[in-house]
């Protein structure tokens, strides 16, 4: 079983990380990934793209939902021919969450497993936007280390951290598509 595997190379990302540098202010407008009690995301800040609606904040939040667009979403028009290429190119059946995350030099996602629908139904997939030397994805086999513009599928349901020791700021796009092209993938933790 892996729990992770480079799939791209080369997307297009300079025009999406300038968007986010002149729109910093979307970045920490929902913190409820880093405010929850004792959440591992806690020394990073987001953009929520798309996800559940708002509105349904809760303790059900990561329930079965279809997903919607956050305004973010139209303030960053960069995003859409990234996520629908990448939905192309893995044969996506359905569009999930959208997530760009920041990590500040120093900073750590410390070690945690989701479990949740949304976990489970979506298959992950992790583009780096910024991702200096020293910033590293870790997993039980090894760590993803990466260049802008690579894509990665990953299995967020094994321990999963992440350490940003470099001098900038990591970024990072994570989009969730339910496809089957990677299901022999986690079908033995599934089955557990």
């Amino acid at each position: 079983m892996a729990s992770f595997q480079h799939i791209a190379t080369g997307i297009q990302v300079a025009a999406l990380l300038a968007a986010l540098e002149a729109k910093s202010h979307l970045f920490g407008q929902h913190t409820a990934r880093a405010t929850a009690y004792d959440s591992p995301h806690r020394a990073m800040t987001d953009i929520w793209v798309r996800f559940n609606d708002i509105a349904n904040l809760g303790p059900h939040f990561t329930d079965e939902h279809d997903s919607i667009w956050y305004p973010a979403y139209a303030e960053l028009p960069e995003l859409a021919p990234i996520i629908f290429g990448l939905m192309a190119h893995v044969h996506g059946e359905r569009l999930g969450g959208v997530l760009i995350t920041k990590i500040p030099a120093g900073g750590r996602i410390e070690p945690h497993v989701d479990r949740c629908w949304h976990a489970d139904y979506y298959d992950k997939f992790y583009i780096p936007l910024r991702n200096d030397p020293g910033a590293l994805f870790h997993f039980p086999e090894g760590d993803i280390v990466a260049s802008p513009g690579d894509c990665y599928w990953f299995d967020n349901g094994v321990t999963h951290s992440v350490s940003n020791d470099s001098q900038a700021d990591r970024i990072s796009l994570i989009v969730c598509i339910k496809t089957d092209n990677f299901k022999e993938l986690k079908r033995d933790r599934l089955e557990d």
